[in-house]
């Protein structure tokens, strides 16, 4: 008994099997493809900015008492913490910050010189609270740091590679590389690198960004300074140490057999040169 099969299911096999293919290549190039949907995931609770040498601070000092926190904020002493700037005739006063030195001290108005060493943003804000409290400078001080000059940078497979600056205190690696372009076809997003550097020492770590592990590792939030180096695929590093010059050195070679070919050609089918092995066989 032969079993008649229609043509006319043969183009949408063709074309269910391709909607499948792109779909698993989807699925390989996707972000936090193992992730549940829909349930929430734990992700780095205490993220806290860490300070390093270098580093600008802005520190404001809040009060029920605006005059008892005058002389610790930038906006109260323009004259003395401020930039004044020119702009379309009118005034404008551009906060400096707070610089940590290379030792990494900070200057205080008033409670002088303060060590950040290993400190993070609100570690350092608890401890100003607590000298402003016990100073009976600042009774009811609540205060708030934030890194005016946050950088991280991005390298390797990715559309625009470049150093982002962040106006806030946090960035997501997965915000970076959007910044930047997104990764390339030439990149591997579960094979992407971050530098850091952690109490004085580089560290050097490998991310995934198509796992759930992502969000629960410490590299989801940027640090100041981090390095993110997206690596190439296994074919893009075969290209790069493969000559692509290979075809000027081919031509080159084709042109100098062409010409060697034709000098000899030429020489020895002249006729001098016949009529010299003419007489030379007589």
């Amino acid at each position: 008994m032969k079993v008649k099969t229609n043509n006319c299911q043969l183009p949408i096999v063709i074309v269910l099997a391709a909607m499948l293919a792109g779909c698993a290549s989807q699925k390989r190039e996707a972000y936090l493809m193992d992730a549940p949907r829909d349930v929430a995931m734990p992700v780095e609770k205490s993220y806290s900015l860490r300070i390093f040498p270098g580093d600008r601070l802005y520190i404001y000092v809040y009060s029920q008492t605006p005059e008892s926190a005058t002389p610790f904020n930038e906006e109260t002493n323009r004259t003395q913490y401020s930039v004044q700037t020119v702009v379309n005739n009118q005034q404008e006063y551009k906060p400096v910050g707070h610089l940590v030195g290379s030792d990494g001290t900070m200057l205080f108005p008033i409670l002088g010189s303060l060590n950040t060493t290993g400190l993070s943003t609100s570690e350092l804000a608890h401890e100003i609270e607590r000298r402003l409290k016990d100073g009976n400078y600042v009774k009811d001080a609540i205060v708030s740091v934030s890194l005016m000059n946050f950088r991280a940078t991005v390298i390797g497979e990715v559309a625009h590679p470049q150093q982002l600056h962040a106006d806030g205190d946090r960035l997501t690696i997965l915000e970076a590389i959007a910044r930047c372009g997104d990764v390339t076809m030439d990149g591997m997003r579960n094979c992407v690198m971050v530098v850091r550097t952690t109490d004085g020492r580089e560290t050097v770590d490998t991310v995934d960004l198509t796992s759930r592990s992502l969000l629960e590792g410490p590299y989801y939030y940027l640090q100041q300074n981090d390095i993110v180096y997206v690596c190439p695929t296994k074919k893009k590093q075969r290209r790069a140490y493969r000559n692509e010059d290979w075809p000027i050195y081919l031509n080159t070679g084709v042109q100098a057999v062409r010409f060697a070919y034709t000098t000899i050609y030429r020489y020895l089918f002249s006729p001098r040169v016949r009529e010299a092995i003419e007489e030379s066989q007589k």
